[in-house]
């Protein structure tokens, strides 16, 4: 039931901005108030040099109590913002329906303030990452950080199993090998170490599902690979312990109980290569898109209340947050791909020798030194991002009502026809 909460307070409030919208808003910049959630350290930091920097404005700090549970109280955020309160300025927070804010209107259009401002035509900025807040002509929110997704093995694991990593060149070719080594003589261990990372690809491959409030969902289209997704759950025994962090998953390339690893964060993709190098020579290969591009997860981003009274010192604080300075400041980094190039490198010259202080999953805590090299070569794979995706509502209910094809409950075209139902309803709210 946890999954539905966000959808029912989000129906709840949304009459209420709706009625609002589109009236130009009077501005007062009589003050800011800032949103600052768990782990958003960065946004200490801005708000402190915003103070330093502008003594007279009044600045308001919303944190979450620490009694209150994350969930609920990020529920409460989006009510609030629904309705047209709260912050002026936040980072999207997790388990908010951002489709369903969009289609309120809750957030602001921060294309003026990203043409004029000197800091946001800065040529550090991957301007393929920014223009992921663009959304039907409208700047809706500035990305700071996402991931890619990223395979990681060994060229020992890939020589025994005879998967052929350069032939994978977009999603196709990429399915087309994988059904080889599950179908061949040497499958002797999962192609994934987690289900979710076959699940994910349906988002990473590329294929539309829904676009600008409508479904553009060509169940044909995905055909081959819900197919390809059924043999590997048969095969792999569905749904795997989903883990992330330590180095479980190397040990489990090593251990050869899986050909590939994928951590789905940054800073664990480097913990394992490095853990692969005392057993190999490791190997990263990307999920390509059917296009060839890599497509990014967005992790994190800023957005503006779209009612603020306040954007001229908005304004302000978005130039301090996304200067260079202060997203270099130690302990603002989340250790995702950043939208600044300099952050990166920034952080290669802070990685720590010994990230573990006993040893895990069977590895020593002295582990091999990141090689430039390697750190290069997995951030070059930025220049490859063709679309940047965020999490979607109706993906839950969507997987679920296709996961009854998977398990054999349901014909592919009976799944389909019920997953898009639920689109529809949901599209319909």
């Amino acid at each position: 039931m946890k999954g539905c909460k966000p959808r029912l307070l989000c129906i709840a409030a949304a009459g209420i901005c709706l009625a609002g919208c589109g009236r130009k808003i009077e501005q007062k910049n009589s003050g800011l108030h800032v949103y600052v959630g768990y782990s958003d350290t960065i946004m200490n930091f801005a708000v402190e040099k915003f103070k330093n920097a502008y003594p007279d404005i009044p600045v308001v700090v919303t944190e979450k109590p620490e009694e209150e549970d994350d969930y609920e109280y990020d529920q409460q955020l989006s009510a609030q913002l629904m309705s047209g309160e709260g912050a002026d300025v936040f980072f999207i927070q997790n388990y908010w329906d951002i489709d369903k804010l969009l289609a309120a209107g809750a957030f602001a259009d921060l294309t003026e303030i990203y043409d004029s401002s000197r800091v946001f035509q800065d040529e550090d900025f991957i301007q393929d990452i920014m223009e992921a807040g663009v959304i039907g002509g409208k700047r809706v929110f500035l990305p700071m950080e996402c991931n890619i997704p990223l395979l990681i093995t060994t060229e020992e694991a890939l020589e025994e199993t005879g998967f052929a990593a350069k032939r994978c060149t977009d999603f196709d070719s990429f399915i087309d090998e994988a059904r080889k080594f599950m179908l061949g003589e040497n499958y002797d261990r999962r192609l994934f170490r987690m289900d979710i990372t076959a699940g994910n690809c349906l988002y990473w491959a590329g294929y539309p599902v829904v676009e600008d409030g409508e479904i553009v969902w060509d169940i044909e289209e995905t055909r081959e690979y819900y197919e390809w997704y059924k043999e590997f759950y048969k095969r792999e025994g569905g749904i795997g312990e989903y883990y992330f962090g330590d180095l479980r998953g190397a040990a489990e390339v090593r251990d050869k109980k899986c050909l590939f690893e994928n951590c789905a964060l940054m800073y664990s993709d480097m913990d394992v290569i490095r853990a692969l190098h005392t057993v190999g020579d490791p190997a990263v290969l990307p999920i390509y898109n059917k296009e060839g591009g890599i497509t990014a997860t967005l992790k994190k981003a800023v957005a503006v209340r779209a009612n603020s009274e306040n954007m001229g010192n908005v304004e302000k604080f978005l130039e301090i947050l996304f200067d260079g300075e202060t997203m270099k400041t130690p302990g603002a980094y989340k250790r995702e791909v950043s939208v600044r190039r300099s952050v990166h490198e920034n952080y290669f010259n802070s990685l720590l020798k010994k990230p573990f202080m006993t040893e895990v999953d069977g590895f020593p805590m002295e582990l091999p030194e990141l090689e430039k090299e390697e750190f290069d070569a997995y951030f070059a794979y930025i220049d490859q991002i063709s679309r940047v995706v965020y999490r979607r509502g109706w993906a839950g209910d969507f997987r679920e009502e296709m996961n009854a094809y998977l398990t054999g409950g349901a014909s592919y075209e009976e799944a389909a026809e019920n997953a898009k139902r639920k689109l529809e309803f949901y599209l319909s709210e």
